[in-house]
């Protein structure tokens, strides 16, 4: 079966799981279950969140990142000086010429 074809049937497999899992929800119609659960996902989703953030790959990946931003922004000052410098000189040998 070609590759393109399992992505698609994954795909509908995975919404029909959604809507499966929906329709369970149904049974939540207590209101008080209902933000029993809303409250468990809360949570979950900060623990995890806490632990990505803590984690020694993501505090590694922000200070490669700090890192790569100031270098790129002085890489782009001396371009910018550099550029002004080749404009100053260029004008300076134009007007030499000229009196010339």
């Amino acid at each position: 079966m070609p590759r393109t074809q399992e992505l698609i049937y994954a795909v509908v497999g995975a919404g029909d799981f959604t809507v499966e899992k929906v329709r369970d929800l149904r049974t939540l119609a207590d209101l008080k279950q209902t933000e029993q659960v809303y409250n468990d996902f809360v949570t979950r989703g900060r623990t995890i969140s806490k632990r990505i953030q803590n984690s020694a790959p993501s505090k590694t990946a922000v200070a490669q990142t700090k890192s790569a931003r100031s270098q790129v922004k002085a890489a782009a000052t001396s371009v910018r000086k550099a550029v002004r410098a080749d404009l100053t000189a260029t004008t300076a040998a134009a007007k030499k010429s000229v009196k010339a």
